[in-house]
């Protein structure tokens, strides 16, 4: 199921990766169809972490001949590494494992995407197209941000995100908050709000002269100032 997700939105995204070779029981290799991408992806599974080169060397003998050829196979590749745990909890045990990988720069850029058993049941119950929605579920993300380590569908869909580089955590428009307001609602809590709007009208009733606006201002403020001394 989990190799069924990442197909799906490999496809959807702006690489609009194809499956190029899949060997169900280990490897699927992607390339970008994108005019504006030049990336591959391969999707590797694992039953234990190995050292980085150890990786980058298997990963190699398993690339097909169509992407091993091309120049820039292993600079633009990105390598998604799938390891199930017995419970969400033993991660603590693989961490310096994971960074080790992920940190590697000798080939391949690297992403452990760790599961549980119980994650990927879940996982087995959610509609790939309701995936993003599930992202977006503030309920959810508050119950998952007080217990991060009990195992969850927003868990897992959260971590699918963070692990695949080339997708963006979707957010409707609607939904942000109108950068002026919180402009003028930081001005106004630091005292700052009638300045602006001061200096906003001055530069409203005159002409695009900035710099000149600037100074009449500040010689203003410093004339007044020592008026008051």
């Amino acid at each position: 199921m989990i190799n069924q997700i990442i197909t799906t939105l490999s496809s959807n995204s702006p690489c609009q990766f194809e499956l190029v070779e899949q060997d169900a029981e280990h490897f699927s290799f992607y390339q970008s169809t994108s005019n504006n991408h030049q990336r591959f992806l391969a999707v590797v599974k694992v039953l234990k972490l190995m050292e980085p080169n150890e990786l980058n060397q298997w990963i190699l003998e398993n690339t097909p001949d169509v992407l091993r050829e091309q120049p820039t196979f292993a600079k633009n590749t990105d390598v998604v590494v799938l390891f199930e745990l017995n419970r969400l909890a033993d991660i603590v045990d693989h961490e310096s494992e994971i960074f080790a990988l992920e940190e590697d720069g000798y080939s391949f850029k690297k992403h452990v995407l760790y599961y549980s058993q119980t994650e990927l049941a879940l996982l087995n119950e959610i509609d790939t197209r309701d995936i993003a929605d599930l992202i977006k579920d503030q309920s959810k993300f508050s119950l998952y941000k007080k217990s991060p380590m009990v195992e969850s569908e927003y868990g897992i869909a959260s971590r699918i995100y963070i692990k695949l580089p080339f997708l963006s955590v979707p957010v409707d428009e609607s939904e942000l908050d109108d950068p002026c307001q919180l402009a003028d609602d930081y001005l106004q809590k630091v005292g700052l709000l009638s300045f602006s709007d001061e200096f906003e009208a001055l530069i409203k009733s005159n002409s695009n002269n900035y710099k000149a606006i600037v100074e009449g201002y500040i010689r203003g403020k410093m004339a007044n100032s020592q008026a008051e001394d």
